[in-house]
């Protein structure tokens, strides 16, 4: 039992780091290749090339192709194109000439000179030129390590809970599948791992033989999802045997009541597999150091669930006493009756008198 604690403590358990999620923006290409394809407006000019505020066309001046700026916009010479202002009102003055369309967002077009196209005023364009995402907002290693403990402690506290489910509704299956573990604990480790190994082409099976009929189609949606209650039913409850057997070789308490003595034992092996994944979230600001303990963790986490489910597989979820038991049958003296019959008088150990 030693080595199996010390073999554990040294392999330890694992609970991966809270990993932050990435912002993203709209960029000014995406908002030209939407208005060119949504508003119809051809010859956008490079991202790159809008400048801020806003721009003038002189009078005498000749411009070839689309002028977009993000601001007002006012044309006293000639655009050979389309005139889009982003963000207030296009103006063409008297004298002024745009063959293209003139759009303004934000704004009005005022034209006291020609144009040629269309001419349109949109109040905004919140999908094409608004920050539809927020800023990334950026976390500190010490935020990132206090999120990451937060986490171990949540997922402590809710196992926990579970494990004292268990052993009030559970207690008997739980003491058979510890009673296999302590009896049979090297066949355990190569039950459970064959079991894992075999649990998704059981699955199949498992399917292909209710796709054979027509009721059985339709259960296969339900059998998917109780296999997987079992199985999930079946890891904890071995993982919490192996909690349990750990935590009571840590601690003997021989004057508390069974009970007590189990709930503490639970509680102490459960913390004892969660050492590691709390000193894994705290190493979270060293990513070097925090991979060493989570590799160490994630081999003490293997071992525990494959033993746990190997001594659940035998025991038949702690229902099959003789094999937690590990009991021989008794061998009946010659004076005992093997079994008990209707209207036999079962014999009696003879007397022994002294003779007078």
């Amino acid at each position: 039992m030693r080595r199996l604690v010390a073999g554990l403590l040294a392999l330890g358990f694992v609970i991966p780091g809270a990993a932050g999620a990435q912002g993203s923006r709209a960029t000014p290409p995406t908002d030209l290749d939407r208005l060119r394809q949504g508003e119809s407006v051809t010859g956008l000019p490079p991202a790159d090339s809008i400048a801020s505020g806003a721009r003038t066309i002189p009078a005498g001046t000749a411009v070839t192709g689309t002028v977009v700026a993000r601001g007002p916009v006012v044309v006293a010479g000639q655009v050979n194109g389309s005139v889009v202002s982003l963000a207030g009102d296009v103006t063409v003055l008297r004298g002024g000439v745009v063959t293209g369309d003139a759009l303004s967002v934000g704004g009005q077009v005022v034209a006291e000179g020609v144009v040629q196209g269309e001419m349109r005023s949109m109040s905004s364009l919140p999908t094409l030129f608004a920050v539809t995402a927020p800023a990334l907002i950026a976390r500190t290693p010490f935020q990132r390590t206090m999120d990451s403990a937060r986490m171990v402690a949540a997922t402590f506290g809710v196992l926990l809970i579970v494990a004292i489910g268990v052993l009030l509704f559970a207690g008997p299956n739980l003491d058979e599948v510890v009673d296999t573990l302590e009896l049979r604990f090297g066949r355990a480790f190569w039950v459970g791992l064959l079991g894992q190994v075999l649990l998704l082409p059981a699955l199949v099976v498992l399917v292909i033989a209710l796709a054979l009929t027509l009721i059985g189609v339709l259960l296969i949606p339900f059998a998917i999802v109780a296999y997987g209650v079992a199985v999930a039913g079946l890891l904890t409850l071995g993982f919490l045997a192996v909690a349990r057997l750990v935590g009571g070789s840590v601690k003997r308490d021989g004057d508390a009541t069974p009970r007590a003595r189990a709930l503490t034992a639970l509680a102490i092996g459960v913390a004892v597999f969660f050492v590691l994944w709390m000193v894994a979230a705290l190493l979270t600001w060293s990513p070097l150091a925090a991979t060493v303990v989570r590799a160490a963790a994630l081999a003490m986490t293997w071992v525990a669930v494959t033993l746990g489910f190997g001594a659940a597989l035998l025991s038949r979820a702690g229902t099959h006493r003789r094999v937690a038991a590990g009991a021989r049958p008794v061998e009946l003296a010659s004076w005992q009756t093997p079994t008990p019959l209707t209207g036999v008088v079962a014999a009696r150990r003879p007397k022994v008198t002294e003779a007078s």
